[in-house]
């Protein structure tokens, strides 16, 4: 018993000097690697968001470095308001311009404006053009302000401009399917001085422009942007139209006069594909964009010379076109696709 007693004793004596040992050791390395240890988790913390920030930044770069063949344009500078609806230009961010849509109560689209504080008239409308848009309305010469724009910003219209007639930017006889849409065609944002004389009126340039693209709608949809230059401008046979500005009569506030007017075109080359043109191949579609000077021209007609490519109005506008369609022949203009 007494061996057995001392052999106990000894063991005890042994873990409580093992128990003591480990307190101390674990106390050490609490006292001197535990804050070094929480120092370097802080750093590497921070080391790691630094990474991913440069990752980020990198994937930033590579995303807009990708040549505009291998991504949508519309993602080269800005989006559109519809991803799905392929008449539309990019939108600009600018204090200046304001871009709304109308729509009809039966949740079909009528338009898209993008309109100017500064000339207080549109800088282009967008639209699809199609025979379901016409109908037996009549000419409602409704004309009112936009209510989706400040009316602070508008040109009151009950009254032609004065030395200028009201032009429609989108026809009023390309919507004619109701009368809620005809009315829209008179609001203040779908409306800029235009001359009557030898250019919106019968035989006049721009109303001979007008029937013919009419004469392009066909059973798929064509897309069509119609817009309005500002700048100085130099017509086809060099004679140049500076900008300008004009006294709206009706309220006396200073509106910005065209120095000249066009149309973007989009459709398939069949007209009766039956597919959505953001699902068409390039060889399947033609576009083109066909630019009038903003004169007395009576008798002209459409042709080679007011004709240019999409790529060629981009670079003379500034506007980003048909930017949902990646697959927009933008470059090229054909005129035997176009009757010419």
């Amino acid at each position: 018993m007494r061996r057995r007693t001392q052999k106990l004793g000894g063991r005890r004596t042994i873990i409580y000097i093992i128990v003591i040992v480990l307190l101390v050791a674990g106390n050490y390395l609490y006292d001197n690697f535990a804050p070094e240890r929480a120092e370097a988790s802080e750093a590497e913390a921070v080391e790691m968001e630094e990474e991913m920030a440069e990752e980020m930044a990198e994937e930033v770069e590579t995303t807009n470095t990708q040549p505009a063949a291998t991504q949508p344009s519309a993602a080269a500078k800005d989006k559109t308001s519809h991803a799905g609806w392929a008449e539309l230009p990019s939108q600009r961010s600018s204090n200046d311009l304001y871009v709304v849509s109308h729509m009809c109560s039966d949740k079909l689209r009528n338009y898209t404006v993008c309109y100017s504080r500064e000339q207080r008239a549109p800088l282009w409308v967008a639209a699809p053009v199609h025979r379901s848009y016409k109908g037996s309305v009549k000419r409602v010469d409704n004309y009112d302000y936009d209510p989706k724009l400040p009316v602070n910003i508008q040109s009151r219209l009950n009254r032609s401009y004065g030395d200028y007639t009201r032009g429609h930017i989108l026809g009023s006889a390309e919507r004619t399917a109701t009368r809620e849409m005809n009315n829209q065609t008179f609001y203040s944002s779908n409306i800029a001085p235009q001359l009557r004389e030898g250019f919106n009126e019968r035989g006049g340039a721009w109303n001979n422009l007008e029937y013919f693209v009419d004469r392009q709608i066909c059973n798929d949809t064509l897309y069509v942007v119609t817009g309005c230059i500002y700048d100085n401008y130099t017509a086809a046979d060099g004679t140049n139209i500076k900008m300008r500005k004009t006294t709206n009569k009706n309220d006396g506030e200073r509106v910005g006069v065209p120095t000249a007017y066009y149309k973007a075109l989009l459709r398939t080359k069949s007209g009766r594909t039956g597919k959505s043109v953001m699902e068409c191949k390039a060889s399947e579609l033609k576009c083109a964009a066909f630019i009038v000077a903003h004169r007395s021209d009576a008798g002209h007609k459409p042709s080679v010379e007011d004709m240019i490519s999409i790529k060629e109005l981009e670079r003379l506008t500034g506007v980003n076109f048909f930017a949902n369609v990646p697959n927009a022949p933008e470059s090229k203009a054909e005129a035997k696709d176009w009757g010419l």
